[in-house]
């Protein structure tokens, strides 16, 4: 049998799985609460082009461009709007300046909503307080200070610390936080930093990241509880694919602090994210470059990754006894109600009209 194009499977095998599977289902539009973009000149060095450890952790494009987040978007949501909070590499291997000014600039697109790349102490607070107001942030995604998947003994106080997060407070910014350390959310050290700065700070918006990086029923099985209580604390879907750890999710906290998201590029391959004893490892179709974590092979069906975190919420969402309105809200309007949170609706403000005074370009409802 001949092996079919890229076109030929998203037209013969993708398409129908999606307008079956997904699009009855869906809202009528979508936002993707993480994504990223960069330029190849923002890497200072690419990890997986050197020795380093933990340098072939995750295997990216080297560059992943704006608009081929945006046509990626279109690719797996033909039919409907597709909006994204979006941010660069967090990571040491990057220049933080021109991947946060990057990102910045994506903001011109209608539907993007940029987070700003910082982390304790990068920058001074009035820097922090100008780069927000002037340049259309919406908030941070916290600056991972390691390098590959060494987590090590790093804390959530570590990561971001009081002067970021009063910022914050004040203006009520999203803080898009990838937890430290191998046990993720279930790590009790963990749970307590997310705690202290969700209690101390109760105006900032704290956005964990992959459920907390729980892509494993025992994982989120331990977490779940410690951040259960806490209304400001809310958790995004991206790479997380197994049904029963969303439907845990659903069954300890309300649906409306569930976000759905992708982490495109990474959600763009095709595969699915499963656990192997006690981590995650993802099996792709072959094609793509060879990672830790990632197995290849031609001899599965598989759609694209973004297509199974969907349809995760949506059978988590059956299990737990969600109504179709509620699993809907996770798709967009719960993001959109978080969005307009920042700044008191100012922010998006702001943005919406930036986009009005471009006639040349249309703009989808938000």
């Amino acid at each position: 049998m001949t092996e079919l194009s890229f076109d030929e499977r998203y037209e013969q095998i993708d398409l129908p799985f999606y307008r079956e599977q997904l699009a009855p289902v869906l809202p009528r539009q979508v936002l993707d609460f993480h994504a990223h973009t960069w330029k190849s000149d923002h890497w200072k060095t690419v990890p997986w082009q050197t020795d380093a450890a933990g340098g072939k952790y995750m295997v990216t494009p080297q560059e992943y461009g704006v608009e081929r987040l945006l046509a990626d978007g279109k690719m797996l949501f033909p039919d409907r709007p597709f909006h994204a909070v979006c941010f660069g590499q967090p990571t040491p291997a990057v220049d933080i300046e021109k991947t946060n000014a990057y990102s910045a600039e994506a903001a011109r697109h209608a539907g993007l909503f940029p987070l700003l790349i910082t982390g304790r102490g990068t920058l001074a607070p009035d820097e922090l307080r100008v780069a927000i107001r002037e340049q259309g942030f919406f908030g941070y995604k916290v600056f991972l200070n390691w390098f590959g998947n060494d987590y090590g003994q790093v804390t959530v106080e570590e990561m971001i610390g009081p002067e970021e997060m009063a910022l914050a407070d004040e203006l009520r910014l999203i803080v898009l936080l990838h937890v430290p350390r191998a046990g993720r959310l279930a790590d009790p050290e963990v749970q307590c930093g997310v705690r202290k700065y969700a209690t101390e700070y109760p105006g900032a918006n704290i956005v964990l990241a992959h459920c907390g990086r729980c892509y494993l029923p025992d994982e989120m099985k331990s977490a779940i509880g410690a951040v259960a209580d806490l209304q400001n604390v809310f958790l995004d879907t991206s790479m997380v694919m197994d049904p029963l750890v969303l439907q845990m999710v659903f069954r300890y906290i309300d649906s409306s602090r569930v976000l759905f998201a992708t982490d495109l590029p990474v959600a763009a391959m095709r595969g699915r994210r499963v656990y192997v004893m006690d981590h995650w490892v993802d099996v792709v179709l072959e094609g793509y470059r060879e990672s830790e974590y990632r197995v290849a092979s031609n001899k599965i069906h598989a759609t694209f990754m973004a297509w199974e975190i969907a349809l995760a919420v949506l059978r988590a969402g059956e299990m737990a006894g969600l109504s179709q309105d509620r699993v809907k809200a996770v798709f967009c309007e719960n993001g959109m109600a978080l969005l307009r949170r920042v700044m008191n609706g100012r922010q998006l403000e702001v943005a919406m009209a930036r986009w009005e005074r471009q006639p040349s370009r249309k703009r989808d409802q938000v």
